[in-house]
């Protein structure tokens, strides 16, 4: 029986092993992609806060009768309410919010009536082309940011 011979064993790393620095081609490219990754991340970090934001604010316009319990939670942490305070304020965020929307009630037509005035006007000056567009951008302008009419409050 015939031994073959091993390959020789790597020798043990010794304590003269270094670690070189980063070349400066290399040092650049992987400060670049840091700063790539960096940036994507407030863009996108950004764009989503932007994004809830306006999403919060939408929905904040077309169910204002939410305010005031939207609002209470706020005031109570913030100005640290006793119970008997934030039941006070809960009772004068709602009485106000009633008349808010009252005063709403009468002047949504006004508004409602001069947006129909800018679309007609601007329309007049437009293209058949032109008109089409205008009509669809602006119903869905409408759609989004004006608050549905609010329906007349009942006196029980």
């Amino acid at each position: 029986m015939s031994e073959t011979p091993h390959p020789p064993l790597a020798s043990a790393p010794t304590t003269e092993t270094r670690l070189t620095p980063l070349s400066k081609p290399r040092r650049w490219k992987t400060l670049f992609l840091a700063t790539v990754l960096f940036l994507s991340g407030i863009a996108l970090g950004g764009g989503a806060a932007v994004w809830l934001i306006r999403r919060q604010v939408i929905y904040a316009l077309h169910h204002p009768e939410e305010a005031p319990g939207r609002i209470l939670p706020i005031l109570r942490r913030r100005l640290d309410l006793t119970d008997d305070q934030a039941r006070k304020v809960k009772e004068i965020l709602h009485r106000r919010q009633a008349s808010l929307q009252d005063i709403r009630r009468e002047v949504q037509p006004r508004v409602e009536a001069e947006l129909d005035l800018v679309e007609k006007e601007v329309a007049d000056v437009l293209d058949d082309g032109q008109k089409e567009k205008w009509h669809k951008n602006l119903r869905s302008l409408r759609a989004t940011w004006t608050p549905p009419a609010l329906a007349p409050q009942r006196k029980d």
